[in-house]
């Protein structure tokens, strides 16, 4: 099967220097290719939706959906969350089933044996995906600036839709806080799925997505957080390793995502901070918060944090309130910032200034970055 990015360039629908910037982003930032290349603004949805039908051999679709409340209601959300499907529509001999591609056997199967129908599979671009499960399903999905991007609610129903593929104007702060609310609404009033219907039908599905089990991680020395960043095999090795290594110094401590005006939760470790809230985590860079303060000078911060409603929303997901200080570190590769590294004492204490080892990690950071981007673009032997 042909990879997508060789799909798209046969197809001219990306150059070779966009596509190598995706590639590097996704190191980064995580995400599937496609996800990558729509974000930066370099395809349209449609054609992302379009070439993975051809890479995969299937029907495609992409835009805003709405699925068939009839469908949904086959088995129990947590099966769509954890399996990366979701049905879209039932009629009298099918049921239709948005994937990511054809490799969801199992999943399909369990599905079409509880509806008694034949499935028909549905490729859909990454981030739609999980755009519907967070909407329909209260996934925990970590937000990007494609959600921002994607997710402008209609003021009227006649009302022209924006192309989704189109990056323009990032979402205003009304419509922010309306996504943003909604998402942290689902953190709150999560429901405890008891007794799956499924139980002795269905065949386990592995779980994909945010991990929500949490492992206690012994805190690392400086020396030993700088060797295993040496030997860092992804991004989420390098997020814990940095995370480890603060949190023997720090209560709290969070790895940010930094992506245009969005600010978004990815890792975090410490007193009371919940993986599931740490992935809900949105902040605007639109409004004037400390965030953007570092993010616009690249350079650390030592103090009280602005107080603003994104921020006051961002400490009720620590599950606790501002610290008299708190310190953030911008974390650059190739001179442009990727992640924001914040710690503090907790709710209401004062941070120990010290940074000086950690100004030291953050270009071990950069280093091991550059040698994934490096891995990743090497001919495969």
């Amino acid at each position: 099967m042909a990879r997508l990015g060789e799909l798209l360039l046969e197809e001219k629908l990306v150059t070779a220097a966009q596509l190598e910037e995706a590639l590097e982003t996704q190191v980064i930032h995580g995400g599937r290719l496609g996800t990558n290349l729509v974000e930066l603004g370099f395809l349209k949805e449609l054609d992302l939706a379009r070439v993975l039908g051809r890479q995969h051999s299937l029907p495609y679709a992409s835009g805003e959906m709405v699925p068939d409340p009839a469908a949904l209601a086959l088995v129990p959300r947590q099966f769509y969350d954890d399996a990366d499907v979701l049905p879209m529509r039932i009629e009298a001999t099918r049921l239709t089933v948005a994937v990511l591609g054809p490799n969801q056997v199992k999943a399909l199967d369990a599905l079409g044996f509880k509806a008694g129908k034949r499935v028909v599979s549905v490729v859909i671009p990454e981030f739609r995906m999980n755009q519907l499960l967070r909407t329909y399903c209260k996934a925990f999905r970590p937000m990007r600036p494609i959600d921002m991007n994607t997710l402008r609610p209609s003021k009227k129903v006649d009302e022209k839709v924006p192309s989704p593929g189109d990056i323009g104007e990032l979402i205003n702060e009304d419509d922010f806080a309306r996504i943003y609310a909604s998402a942290i609404d689902g953190a709150e009033d999560e429901e405890v799925i008891e007794g799956s219907v499924l139980e002795e039908e269905v065949p386990a599905v592995g779980i994909i997505g945010v991990a929500t089990s949490e492992t206690p991680a012994p805190p690392l020395t400086f020396a030993e957080a700088q060797k295993h960043l040496q030997s860092s095999s992804n991004r989420e090795d390098i997020a814990r390793t940095v995370l480890q290594f603060a949190k023997s110094k720090f209560r709290r401590a969070l790895l940010l995502n930094v992506q245009g005006d969005l600010v978004s939760g990815w890792r975090g470790m410490g007193q009371g901070v919940s993986q599931r809230s740490v992935a809900r985590i949105g902040v605007t860079l639109r409004e004037q918060n400390t965030f953007k303060l570092v993010r616009d000078l690249k350079s650390h911060f030592i103090g009280p944090m602005k107080r603003t409603p994104g921020m006051a929303v961002f400490y009720k997901m620590l599950g606790g309130g501002y610290p008299q200080t708190a310190v953030i570190l911008p974390l650059l590769v190739r001179e442009k910032l990727v992640h924001l590294l914040y710690v503090d004492a907790g709710p209401d204490q004062l941070t120990p200034p010290d940074v000086g080892e950690l100004l030291i990690l953050s270009q071990s950071v950069a280093r091991s970055y550059e040698a994934l981007i490096r891995a990743r673009k090497a001919p495969q032997r």
